[in-house]
């Protein structure tokens, strides 16, 4: 075998990118294993800084395709049940990235033979800020996600953000290939390892950090003991809203009123919360306009329901509203008090290609491919709403808005005492798809040290406290009720939610400054040639 490797090296190199990507995929919640491996993401990269090293910049980028399309069709298997094109889109997207992203770390590795994997630790962090930027923003595979289970890794996220954890993860494997590559080439002796400080040193100060790291997250845990608590009951019904028509609308409303009814009846709730669209026909636009009487019918069906109870309901809903003598339509959260609506928020962060596509005009073809697959379009939201709920300031987050920190900082920042996120998941039926999820909201609640509530409609139900733990849960895929008492905690700000995302701008400066000073090395190492 080993002479069949040296005789075709490609061979090598299509071991190590599989490998690479299939690593990557497993520490996540996976095919596999629903919760993920996630101690496999501290060693998950070094297949692929060893393929770096090995090839020449060219051959970088075609493995930097490859790599992205593999990894991310692995990670997002799930999207291939939902949106065949989704499947093919988004690893495609990855791969445009990674064609880029694999020269920079070759790049760094070829300016800087021994410290170059430092400098190959901040572009990685670099293109963790980078993918979720912008129209294409995407935080699902941030590497610091795969470790929402292991609290005494995740702590110093409310310093940092994820991005602080993902170092941690990162550097083992960037260190474990470069110390692969020095035995290689300087061999076991004493001597050879007496070169080897540009490994040693920085190894210790990161055994320094991680050790400060995990022993501040036991520092910091929050002691919520002591705290008031707002007793919400989730309600879970696992019907798809996706599932568009009057028929399936109708099936949604008769469960999730049985539910309510129930969770009324027996556990005497503060609060009733419903999914995301768990009622898609527009209320205040039925109640309004009684142009669509089947949908009226169920809207008053509705309305008789919360009118006789005190207590209040939060309801994802479309809820559409005429702008301009238009029809402008919102993916919502209202508050109702009885049968009144008393606040709503609308979604700020849109979900690509699913809820809006900016381009319609450059791409107009596209943009109608879009929408008869199946795309619901959305006005985007402007307000940061904070919901008063009995004395309660709670803000919601619909869907992947909780995979995004500003919004949750933001939501604080405002007066938010507790995070509620409503989802709707259950378009994918791989409960890995639902988990990773929630490994991102694990962090919002980490970050701020607020507790979080997600009501969704298939999975994954929920109460996380302020450490990040996951303290409730609902199996996916079954309807029923989640009723927790919600501690309302209320601390200081975090480092995190109080300056401007400082980690995160700290690492952007250093990949800055790494970019000039290759830039320096490569002249002048072209200019040194030509003489």
């Amino acid at each position: 075998m080993e002479n069949t490797l040296r005789k075709y090296p490609w061979l090598t190199e299509l071991v190590l990118l599989l490998s690479g990507a299939l690593l990557f995929a497993l520490s996540f919640p996976n095919f596999m294993y629903r919760w993920g491996f996630a101690f496999l993401a501290w060693f998950a990269l070094i297949p692929v800084f060893l393929l770096i090293n090995r090839v020449g910049f060219l051959k970088s980028m075609l493995y930097g395709a490859l790599y992205g399309y593999f990894a991310y069709s692995l990670f997002n298997f799930w999207l291939a049940k939902f949106n065949p094109t989704s499947f093919v889109v988004v690893p495609m997207i990855y791969a445009v990235y990674f064609i880029f992203w694999f020269p920079v770390f070759k790049w760094a590795d070829w300016s800087f033979p021994r410290w170059g994997y430092l400098l190959q630790l901040v572009f990685w962090l670099a293109f963790e800020i980078f993918r979720t930027r912008g129209f294409l923003g995407y935080s699902y595979g941030i590497m610091g996600y795969t470790q929402y289970r292991v609290p005494q890794v995740i702590g110093i996220a409310d310093i940092t953000g994820v991005l602080g954890v993902s170092l941690l993860v990162v550097f083992p494997s960037l260190w474990i290939a470069r110390y692969i590559r020095f035995r290689k080439e300087e061999g076991k002796s004493f001597a050879a390892l007496r070169k080897a400080r540009f490994l040693f040193l920085p190894a210790i100060v990161y055994l320094v950090v991680l050790t400060g790291s995990l022993v501040y997250s036991g520092a910091a845990k929050v002691n919520y003991d002591e705290t008031p608590t707002w007793r919400t009951s989730l309600i879970q019904h696992d019907i798809n809203a996706w599932l568009s028509g009057t028929e399936v609308y109708a099936r949604a409303l008769d469960k999730l009123l049985e539910l309510s009814d129930q969770a009324l009846e027996q556990d005497n709730p503060d609060t009733v919360i419903w999914s995301e669209t768990a009622f898609v026909p527009s209320i205040d636009w039925h109640n309004k306009r009684r142009l669509d009487r089947t949908r009226l019918a169920l809207v008053q069906k509705l309305m008789a329901f919360i009118k006789e109870t005190d207590t209040p309901f939060l309801i994802g809903n479309n809820d559409t509203v005429l702008s301009a003598g238009k029809m402008v339509t919102y993916n919502a959260v209202l508050q109702f008090e009885g049968d009144a609506i008393v606040d709503r928020y609308h979604k700020i962060h849109l979900v690509p290609f699913g809820e809006h596509f900016p381009y319609d005009k450059l791409f107009p073809r596209f943009y109608k491919y879009i929408l008869d697959s199946g795309a619901t379009f959305y006005q985007k939201g402007t307000e940061y709403t904070v919901f008063d709920v009995d004395g309660v300031k709670a803000s919601p987050l619909i869907c992947f808005e909780d995979t995004f920190g500003y919004l949750s900082r933001n939501f604080i920042r405002e007066g938010a005492q507790v995070l509620v996120n409503v989802t709707n998941d259950s378009w994918s039926p791989a409960q890995a798809c639902s988990i990773q999820h929630v490994g991102m909201a694990v962090f919002r609640s980490v970050e701020n040290r607020r507790s979080m509530v997600r009501a969704t409609n298939g999975g994954f139900t929920c109460l996380i406290d302020p450490n990040g733990k996951i303290v409730e849960y609902l199996e996916p895929f079954t309807a029923d009720i989640l009723t927790v008492d919600v501690p309302v905690y209320e601390g200081a700000p975090t480092v995190y939610n109080r300056t401007e995302f400082l980690f995160d701008r700290l690492v952007m400066v250093l990949s800055v400054m790494g970019g000039l000073v290759l830039a320096v090395i490569t002249i002048l190492k072209r200019t040194r040639g030509k003489k």
